[in-house]
């Protein structure tokens, strides 16, 4: 019994401080700050292999800051824009948060997704579209 009320507890703290840190990401972009949202990005170049990491998103634009070895070579391809969201397939939720939503995006690289939690969508989409007009 004290173990399940110790795991509750500990979930409850990880999805206050979790909801914590959103609210500060969305205050810093309300303000025109750079923010760094995490994500799962999976790059034409690394066909298959999702990469964690961060998209540092700003008034100049949005970049890519890998989290491991494998993503520090990748970078975001030019000409990027956004042609879907969409809920992970079955197939992607066994690799991924099943709660994530997939932003589809073209480039002249090829089809690359990013797999960003819903309360960062917003701040993901609007980093793409500032990108797609310059």
């Amino acid at each position: 019994m004290i173990e399940l009320v110790l795991t509750v507890a500990a979930a409850g703290l990880m999805a206050w401080l979790m909801g914590r840190r959103a609210k500060q990401r969305a205050v810093s972009a309300a303000q025109g700050h750079v923010i760094k949202v995490p994500c799962l990005l999976r790059h034409p170049s690394l066909e298959g292999r999702w990469l964690r990491g961060r998209l540092v998103i700003g008034a100049s634009g949005m970049t890519w800051e890998a989290r491991t070895r494998a993503g520090t070579a990748v970078s975001l391809p030019d000409g990027l824009r956004q042609v879907g969201v969409r809920s992970p397939s079955l197939r992607e939720a066994v690799k991924i948060n099943g709660g994530s939503r997939v932003v589809e995006c073209t480039s002249a690289e090829g089809d690359l997704l990013v797999a960003v939690m819903p309360n960062e969508l917003d701040h993901v989409l609007a980093g793409l579209n500032s990108n797609a007009a310059q």
